[in-house]
């Protein structure tokens, strides 16, 4: 069973729940990059990295971010300005730029876990795909 979702709807939900623009891009089977536009009144720049998909533990995902130098400090700022306006823990950052997304903690992926067993996620050229089987 594969289940995909579009970049455009991804990025709809996120405005929705966490009211943050941020954008996402194929760069290949394991990789998206994603860029969020930093406005701090006087510095308008948009900030991009990769996120590569590592492994998938249950329903949480461990990627890792890719951005070059300063990839920790990006993350790290990054998570800062995410405070208060994602679910807490939803995110942990871990050693080596990794980051642990707690996908069972966002209800519509929870309802998907509770009844399918997520095999792996790919990267599409216009979204993400899920790979899975049902639950008995």
């Amino acid at each position: 069973m594969k289940a995909s979702i579009s970049f455009p709807e991804l990025q709809n939900l996120i405005i929705e729940k966490a009211k943050q623009a941020i954008s996402f891009s194929y760069v290949n089977e394991k990789t998206v990059r994603v860029t969020y536009p930093l406005n701090l009144g006087f510095i308008k720049k948009d900030l991009s990295a990769n996120l590569i998909i590592k492994e998938l533990i249950g329903s949480d995902l461990l990627v890792q971010l890719s951005a070059g130098m300063g990839t920790e400090t990006l993350l790290t700022t990054a998570l800062n300005l995410l405070k208060g306006k994602i679910p807490q823990g939803l995110l942990e950052q871990c050693p080596d730029s990794h980051l642990l997304l707690h996908l069972g903690q966002i209800e519509q992926v929870k309802s998907l876990f509770d009844k399918v067993d997520v095999r792996d996620l790919h990267v599409l050229a216009d979204g993400l795909e899920v790979e899975g089987a049902l639950k008995p």
